[in-house]
């Protein structure tokens, strides 16, 4: 008996982890989607200052993901060498790249935008026959849904999905092969 209260109270915890982790993304996501402070020729940083009836599009923000802490870069650029054959959803389209930090490892990261919503798009990946995907965590729904899960063939990595301003966000970290420390 005590056996079966134990593995009932290991489940509730592991459950508990999965949606302080979650919860902990869509935080950093809400948080961290705000002007990033650099401002371009055609657009003052004053503008983002301004009040409108339209949020501007972030142009930077921090996510966690399975994989660790993800600074973005809404740039329009891949990192090098990404992956052509990589899976996108059909009307995906490039937002930037990011750094990977918090993590043992080092990885390529990269952004796209859809106007799936984020469940589906989570789902394009879990139901995906080119990728093996494991430990799906989601939360919320419509534009406050953030999910995520961990890819282990024919990658290594993790897909973050998270809205923002009628978009949804794809981050991609793909662990870099022999890029692990030693010790």
């Amino acid at each position: 008996m005590s056996t079966s209260i134990a593995a009932r109270q290991s489940a509730a915890r592991r459950c508990a982890a999965s949606r302080a982790w979650v919860l902990g993304a869509a935080l950093l996501l809400a948080a961290g989607c705000g002007s990033s402070g650099t401002s371009s020729p055609s657009s003052p940083a004053a503008t983002s200052e301004q009040s409108t009836s339209q949020p501007s599009p972030p142009r930077s923000f921090q996510i966690a993901t399975p994989d660790g802490q993800v600074s973005v870069s809404l740039d329009g650029n891949l990192p090098p060498n990404w992956p052509p054959t990589f899976p996108m959803p059909p009307d995906a389209m490039v937002a930037g790249s990011g750094s990977l930090g918090g993590s043992t490892s080092t990885g390529q990261v990269a952004v796209f935008s859809t106007q799936m919503s984020g469940a589906d798009t989570l789902s394009y990946y879990t139901s995906n026959s080119r990728l093996t995907t494991t430990d799906t965590k989601s939360v919320g729904a419509g534009t406050t849904y953030v999910g995520s899960t961990k890819i282990t063939a024919p990658y290594t990595g993790s897909v973050t999905v998270a809205g923002r301003s009628g978009t949804t966000y794809i981050v991609v970290v793909l662990k870099l092969p022999g890029a692990s420390p030693s010790g």
